[in-house]
């Protein structure tokens, strides 16, 4: 069977123009199969996407950049700019009019981090006056916007400053990835992820939609570490063992 790391001209033309790998990552505070966290120590970034940009880097044999954006909204709205070549993100329709989307490998749904005593269901939520935000950009957003039908959805630019506003008693609840609000729990007392869930939606390797070889490779290379145990590792290395890979 042929490599499938081993990429043509054309794909690595499109993959690494300058050689180079150009990887974009979501860094917040919240860890997920999208987001990643900075390391309180050495202050770099660690996560499931920046692990499985290094394999990639490594068993391709080309060199690997690490681009940081505030969120996967930010990381789309550059999709054409030139900053990224290869990404990891969840994917709805909107999305897929700018992204060249391979393989799915993470199956997620979005709730809303609240206090608990409060908040215990999405309908608890979804009343007049209650001050919920999400992330600017993101498919989760999109998803509460249409699915509210009592009260309105702020975005914000990073989810930092969503999380900021939502410790200082300004927000009520915050829409998010499941994976990133159990993430965050033992840092909030009193909080949880609301029961139920808005939003569904895979997560998968993307590039830049014109870049068609580039896909071509992006495909193969994921179904590739689907099969070899790349993606379960990657899970595995960053505290989510308990989450499946997306068949």
């Amino acid at each position: 069977m042929p490599n499938a790391f081993e990429l043509s001209a054309d794909e690595k033309a499109e993959l690494a123009p300058a050689g180079v790998i150009k990887a974009a990552v979501a860094v917040g505070p919240a860890a997920s199969a999208v987001w990643c966290v900075r390391d309180e120590a050495s202050g770099e970034a660690r996560g499931v996407t920046i692990t499985l940009a290094k394999e990639i880097a490594l068993r391709t044999g080309l060199p690997l950049e690490l681009v940081e954006f505030s969120s996967s909204g930010d990381i789309v709205s550059n999709a054409d700019s030139g900053l990224w070549t290869l990404s990891f993100v969840p994917v709805d329709d909107q999305r897929r009019q700018v992204l060249g989307v391979g393989p799915n490998y993470y199956l997620g749904v979005s709730t809303y981090l609240a206090r608990k005593e409060a908040f215990k269901t999405l309908q608890d939520v979804d009343q007049a006056g209650v001050r919920v935000a999400g992330v600017a950009g993101t498919a989760t957003l999109r998803s509460a916007e249409r699915t509210l039908k009592n009260t309105s959805i702020d975005g914000y630019g990073s989810l930092d400053e969503a999380m900021a506003k939502f410790r200082s008693g300004e927000l009520d609840a915050i829409a998010l990835g499941k994976e990133s609000i159990i993430s965050m729990l033992p840092g909030l007392e009193g909080c949880h992820a609301v029961d139920g869930h808005f939003h569904e939606a895979g997560t998968a390797i993307v590039v830049p939609q014109k870049n068609v070889q580039a896909l071509q490779a992006a495909v193969r290379i994921m179904d590739e570490m689907k099969s070899n145990g790349s993606m379960r590792a990657a899970y595995d290395q960053n505290q989510m063992s308990h989450a499946d890979v997306a068949p």
